[in-house]
Formats: C-alpha cells, structure tokens, sequence
C-alpha cells in the first residue's frame, strides 16, 4: 500500500487534546493518538498508542488481543482496578504512574472508583491500536459483579499472576544508557524480575535540568516517548539526518520517533531548575540495546542545545551554568512533581530556518 501522508523526516509532538476521540473497541469511546498504518498519521510505525478518558465509575468491556501485547498507563486518578485471567479471577491494582502489562491473549476488564475517573494511555505493539480486540461479552457479567464487588470495598490488595504485571516507576533502579542519561528498564523481557514474553519494552527517564544527551539512533526500534512532566519550557528533541529539525514535547504530549539513521536525534531539558519525567515505549524486548551513539553529530548537538537554552535563560546563565563542575551542575536538578496530561503553558522557539513540529 502507497502511504497518503509525504515522506518526511520530521517528527511531530502529539499532543493528548489534539486528536478528537473515536469509537474504540472495549472502551467506548477513546483518542488514537498514535496510527503505524499506510494512512495513519505515522505510517510504517510497529507500535501505536491511545488516549483514555475514564469516568468515575467506569467498567470497559471484557476483552483481549490475540495477538497484541498491551501497556496501560494511567497519568490522572487512582487507583484503577484490572479484572483479568480467563475467569477475570486475577485483580491487578493500578495507581497513578505505575504501568501495567498485558500479554496477548489475556481477558481483562478495567474499572475506576465510584469517586473519580482517570486518564491515560494505551499502548499496543500493533499499527493500529484499538485493532486486534475481541470484546468478550461471555465475561461481561462476571467483569460487573467484581466491579460491583470493588466499589464496595476499595482494597489495594492485588493478586498475582504473570500474564498481567503491576510495574511503579521507581521500583527498578536506572541504569546508565550510552545516551548519556539514566533510565530505567521498567519493562524489559530479558531480566527475569520483569515481564517476560511482552514485545514491547519500556523504559522510565529522569532527566536533569540543563541536561542534554549524546546524538543517537535506534537501527531497529521504533520508540514513543511520552513526557509525563518537564518544565514549563518543555522537552526539546533535536532529529533529523544533520539535527535539523526541532520538536519541543511538554507534559502529555507522545513523540514517535522512527527508527534509522534518518531519524538520528538527541535530548535537551530546557529548563534551568526542573527535571523531565518520560516513558519510552519502544518496539524491541528491551530499552537497553540499539543505542547507537553519532559522534559526528554531537558538535551540532551541543550549538543547537545550548542556542535554545540561551534564547530562554540568557547568554550569561547558560555560560555560567556551563563553567561550574559537573557535580554542581547534577546538583541543580530538581524532583519533578506529580505527573500529568495536561498541557503546560507553551513557550514557541521557532527562530528563522526552525521549527518546533507541533501537531
């Protein structure tokens, strides 16, 4: 099939409000944020995501992908309860920030309190995110007594089973990437403590103010990078076969990001004082693997990183921030607050011969 969309090297930031929501299978009604498909909006892409708006006292439909793994992520409300297994005998306990995976094949049912909805994401390792579902209406009375079941006693206490894993954001330690920065592999199928036999791979990112990471590319991996929080300047990514391009992510916005030398790319937190908060959903078992450094690239890397930061803080700070030693730097760092999807205010970089890529 011939794509609709140009080809292009460009990537676009997508934001959670940016794109009406649809029909979807299982939900109701939901946002398909990202689309792999010939005509989707990032054609020839292996993963794709949604966008979830749950109300208070929500139960989806019972359903599985027989041939889809799936991670949710919920930004805002907690906590949401997964009903899962053949029988939905298994409970799964989701708070705000914590991801949850769901191996091919697996009933589940998610449902939120009496008190309060949530917001999130959905991502499948398919093209199309809210294909490959069978709604198991077989299973709708049973998803409706425990939801019932639920809402009169709203225990945290989760069963365990492998087919569906509760995975906090800080309960795996980062590692140091050849990107420079620290992530965690929150979701990785080759380490034993986390979920096996998923085909996507997640990873969680801290990333220190000031901080830009070394220019990199991914030969074989399809990534989404969703920013959960950043400072009010957001997230700038630098990509393109000579960095070229700019796009700037703030909090809830995804960034799909190819995979190839076409879509070589770097980092730059543009804040002075705040760290940024990420997921990185990617298309490989594992974040810690097809991480190719460019070393031609960084030169570029660090005028385009640091021409950002002086059109927002000043020639001076950006100069005397780059003169203290590196410890004092990380130092400056700050905790992020509590995640959301709501969109900060925006700041607009675009110079002459730029542009920020905004969907």
């Amino acid at each position: 099939m011939t794509s609709t969309h140009p080809i292009s090297t460009q990537l676009s930031p997508i934001s959670f409000t940016s794109v009406d929501p649809c029909r979807a299978p299982g939900w109701g009604q939901a946002r398909e944020l990202v689309n792999g498909t010939a005509t989707g909006n990032v054609p020839g892409f292996a993963l794709s995501a949604g966008g979830l708006e749950l109300s208070a006292g929500f139960l989806s439909d019972p359903q599985e992908h027989p041939n889809t793994d799936t991670v949710l992520l919920f930004t805002e409300g907690a906590p949401v309860w997964v009903f899962y297994g053949d029988d939905l005998r298994y409970l799964a306990v989701q708070e705000q920030g914590d991801l949850l995976t769901i191996r091919r094949g697996t009933p589940y049912a998610v449902s939120t309190g009496f008190d309060r909805g949530a917001t999130g994401y959905v991502v499948r390792s398919d093209e199309r995110v809210f294909a490959d579902t069978v709604v198991r209406s077989d299973l709708r009375d049973v998803a409706q007594r425990h939801a019932a079941a639920r809402l009169k006693n709203p225990s945290r206490t989760r069963s365990v089973s492998g087919r569906c894993t509760v995975v906090p954001f800080d309960s795996v330690d980062p590692v140091l990437t050849p990107q420079g920065h620290r992530i965690r592999p929150l979701v990785d199928g080759r380490h034993e403590a986390n979920p096996s036999g998923v085909g996507i791979s997640v990873g969680g990112l801290e990333v220190p103010a000031w901080f830009l990471a070394k220019a990199h590319m991914h030969p074989r991996t399809d990534v989404i990078v969703l920013v959960v929080d950043c400072g009010k300047e957001g997230a700038l990514t630098l990509h393109g076969e000579h960095l070229e391009h700019d796009a700037v992510q703030y909090r809830g916005d995804l960034l799909p990001i190819k995979r190839g030398r076409k879509y070589a790319h770097t980092v730059q937190n543009l804040s002075a004082d705040k760290s940024i908060r990420a997921y990185e959903f990617r298309s490989q078992p594992t974040v810690l693997i097809d991480n190719p450094q460019i070393p031609e690239l960084q030169p570029t890397a660090t005028e385009r990183g640091r021409a950002a930061l002086e059109r927002l803080h000043g020639a001076d700070a950006v100069a005397a921030h780059l003169a203290q030693p590196p410890a004092q730097r990380a130092a400056q760092a700050a905790s992020p607050t509590p995640p959301a999807h709501g969109a900060a205010s925006r700041i607009n970089l675009a110079q002459p011969g730029t542009d920020t890529g905004r969907r």
